[in-house]
């Protein structure tokens, strides 16, 4: 394999993990993100074992913890009458069980501490202000293109630009990102404005008819980071668009009163059209590769989408260390992580059954989650939480 430099086209959690990978394993990187500055609006979220283990093998899990929040415990709760429906306990027997913690961030604290991490390896080049907009491949290298005109030459491409890639049509052909009939918003406020009434260090997921409502607190207990999906739909307009005043708690009526009070809480709100990506016909070709949500976006609602695309840059430079031939590297890598990654896809559209039951259906939900217990809520995510950087995908 030759020494010209890895191109990743994209500077969130995706493109920031694949730079780390990559030069962990003596491969020099040049990174470009469209943006100004490298930045996340997006929402909280939960790192799972899977995810701690994907960071402590990128070298970033030090640049990331200080930030990050040990929850208490996971509390689900039916949204009407404000029952506890289950309780998992998430500390010494946790870790124990899975071999690594489980915490709770910030999405904009997971990439400041990618970003610290990757500032501090001289094998990579952050750049900003450069949009790339398609790959040309020659026999022994490729050309990434840029918005501006401009072009850049490397060893090979990681398109790591999201559900909305630019690249993704040289790789796979035109295909778009799929509604899935729900609005998701996201608050965020002061940890000091939470309403008494709410266990404020917990993880706590409502279930509600048509929605569900999970919060939690992030960036090391200054803030509080509300999500609320809702059924419905919306035309994409990105993830910066503000919600009318009163309008999530106007969507859910009839909820009990400690959600209530929460949901009254934030300043402001922001939502987002929930979508995934259908099954690609291939996620690389010749010395391109996609990457995180612009090779799997998936729904959120199993709480992996992030954690994926770490998995995914773990995986990837570790099979690009591993094997010369960079095309047949780009295929492995894909191969090991399809399965997986469906999987979490199909699970995650599946969740939203779960969690937005109405009526007899609701009741029935709610009995065999008491009846369950934590144990077996623990045992349905073994196949996720217990990955491994030496796991086969």
């Amino acid at each position: 394999m030759d020494d010209h430099p890895f191109l990743i086209a994209g500077g969130g959690i995706g493109g920031l993990a694949a730079a780390l990978g990559l030069a962990r394993h003596g491969r020099p990187v040049r990174l470009f993100e469209q943006a100004q500055t490298f930045e996340e609006v997006g929402a909280g979220l939960q790192m799972s074992p899977n995810g701690v283990r994907a960071l402590k093998a990128l070298g970033a899990w030090d640049a990331v913890e200080p930030s990050c929040v040990i929850p208490s415990e996971i509390h689900v709760r039916d949204g009407l009458s404000g029952a506890l429906l289950q309780r998992i306990r998430l500390g010494k027997t946790f870790e124990e069980r899975f071999g690594a913690p489980y915490r709770v961030c910030h999405r904009a604290d997971l990439l400041a501490g990618l970003v610290t991490a990757a500032r501090r390896n001289f094998a990579i080049e952050l750049n900003t202000a450069r949009r790339a907009t398609g790959a040309e491949e020659a026999a022994d290298h490729v050309r990434l293109a840029f918005a501006d005109g401009a072009s850049a030459r490397g060893a090979g491409v990681i398109a790591a630009d999201g559900i909305r890639s630019a690249l993704r049509a040289g790789v796979a052909g035109d295909v778009k990102a799929t509604p899935r009939g729900v609005i998701l918003y996201r608050g965020l406020m002061a940890l000091q404005r939470v309403p008494p009434e709410i266990e404020a260090d917990c993880v706590t997921l409502w279930l509600c008819p048509g929605a569900h409502v999970v919060h939690y607190p992030v960036s090391n207990w200054r803030n509080f980071n509300v999500v609320v999906a809702i059924e419905g739909s919306l035309p994409d307009e990105g993830w910066k668009t503000p919600a009318h005043s009163g309008e999530v708690p106007r969507r859910l009526p009839g909820v009990c009163e400690e959600l209530s009070l929460l949901l009254a809480a934030p300043a402001s709100w922001m939502r987002w059209p929930g979508a995934d990506l259908p099954a690609l016909p291939q996620w690389s070709k010749g010395r391109v590769a996609l990457l995180g949500d612009a090779a799997h976006a998936t729904l959120p609602f199993l709480a992996q989408g992030a954690v994926m695309a770490l998995e995914d840059a773990v995986v990837l430079s570790r099979e690009v260390a591993q094997t010369a031939d960079l095309p047949a590297a780009l295929r492995s890598y894909e191969g090991l992580r399809r399965p997986r990654t469906a999987r979490v896809q199909d699970q995650s559209r599946g969740m939203s059954r779960i969690y937005h039951a109405q009526g007899v259906v609701a009741l029935a939900r709610n009995l065999a989650l008491r009846l369950a217990g934590p144990s077996h809520a623990l045992g349905r995510l073994e196949w996720i939480y217990r990955w491994t950087p030496e796991s086969a995908g």
